[in-house]
């Protein structure tokens, strides 16, 4: 068996999919958490053999974490720990993100039991597994991502996760008209006439 660890703030699902995973007979859960603080406490006690080859992180964490400052810190101490992300949000901001990150696996929480199983299999052998979505947008998007800077790619995510310009302008630490103008880039770039239009194309 597979040992795994999940990071979730909601003890039901926590313990609903650890049951579910030890049903399946090829994953031990040695560890379930709230926070990325206490995963983090977890595997600074763990010897090298005894940490788990995979993690499971939802984005919304308990007290204000999210899933994402683990995984950064997951992929500065302990690269070798394969991680998905499952939540809730399935829109193409976050599964850039994560991509961006490095996660090997991203699924939402409304994804069948056997999608779930696959992703975890395909990420556990080595390969990566992102929800399935529509082929047009993904090819129409890796066009649109390969001419963006790095800044330009961080906006998008963000504006395509719902975040307002305000919100990007305060987490970016750069100013409103800034923002105003990657936006205006971007909604261009992507054949839209506004920003709703540009989120509502790309969710």
């Amino acid at each position: 068996m597979t040992d795994i660890f999940i990071v979730d703030d909601h003890s039901m699902l926590r313990n609903g999919l650890k049951s579910f995973l030890e049903n399946t007979g090829r994953w031990k859960v040695t560890g379930t958490f709230s926070t990325g603080t206490e995963c983090l406490s977890a595997l600074a006690k763990c010897s090298k053999k005894d940490r788990p080859e995979l993690i499971i992180i939802d984005i919304q964490l308990a007290e204000g974490e999210t899933g994402f400052n683990l995984v950064k810190n997951l992929k500065s101490l302990y690269s070798e720990i394969k991680i998905v992300m499952y939540s809730m949000y399935n829109t193409w901001g976050f599964i850039l993100q994560a991509k961006d990150l490095g996660v090997q696996g991203y699924i939402s929480k409304v994804a069948g039991d056997e999608e779930l199983l696959i992703c975890l299999e395909n990420v556990k052998n080595g390969s990566t597994y992102y929800e399935k979505k529509s082929e047009s947008i993904q090819t129409e998007l890796s066009s649109i991502l390969s001419v963006l800077k790095k800044q330009e790619r961080i906006v998008f995510e963000m504006v395509l996760q719902g975040k307002s310009n305000r919100q990007i302008s305060d987490e970016l630490f750069i100013s409103l008209h800034t923002v105003e103008n990657y936006i205006s880039y971007l909604i261009k770039l992507s054949d839209c006439k506004k920003r709703d239009e540009l989120i509502e194309k790309y969710k």
